[in-house]
């Protein structure tokens, strides 16, 4: 009778349920024996693959980008990482700016921007203010932009 190995020596790579097709018995019963052969170092799997460890595929992984600097499946383009730090920063220095004017400097979108800006308001290290319509942020405690008076 052959066994899960031989079977993977023949298929050379497989799923679970090939090598349970191959040899007649249920996945599950296929699934226990690969996993105490894994253990025992004789397979490999990749993530629904089985193989044998020796060959197969490498065990070497593809670099990744780093995740601050992770290329945009659309344009190709990897974004730079923008820091709530940063933002800041650059609030302090020229005053009050809306998501659309800080996405525009920073070259990141204004979800990303809102989305940062949310959290450094809720901590009180900027201010959110309606100014017509528009949310500008700065830095609490400044001159905050007057509010537009409401209609009587």
């Amino acid at each position: 009778m052959e066994t899960v190995s031989d079977a993977l020596k023949a298929l050379k790579k497989a799923s679970s349920h090939v090598v349970a097709a191959r040899l007649g018995i249920s996945r599950e019963e296929a699934v226990n024996e690969l996993w105490e052969l894994k253990r025992k170092g004789v397979v490999d799997k990749t993530g629904h693959t089985w193989f044998l460890a020796g060959e197969g595929e490498s065990r070497v992984t593809e670099e990744r980008p780093v995740k601050s600097e992770a290329q945009d499946m659309l344009t190709g383009e990897v974004e730079q990482k923008v820091t709530a730090d940063m933002m800041i920063e650059f609030i302090g220095q020229d005053g009050a700016k809306t998501c659309e004017e800080l996405a525009g400097k920073f070259g990141v979108s204004t979800r990303k921007v809102a989305s940062t800006l949310a959290v450094v308001t809720a901590t009180g290290r900027l201010a959110r203010v309606n100014q017509n319509g528009k949310f500008r942020y700065c830095m609490p405690g400044d001159n905050l932009p007057a509010e537009p008076k409401a209609a009587l």
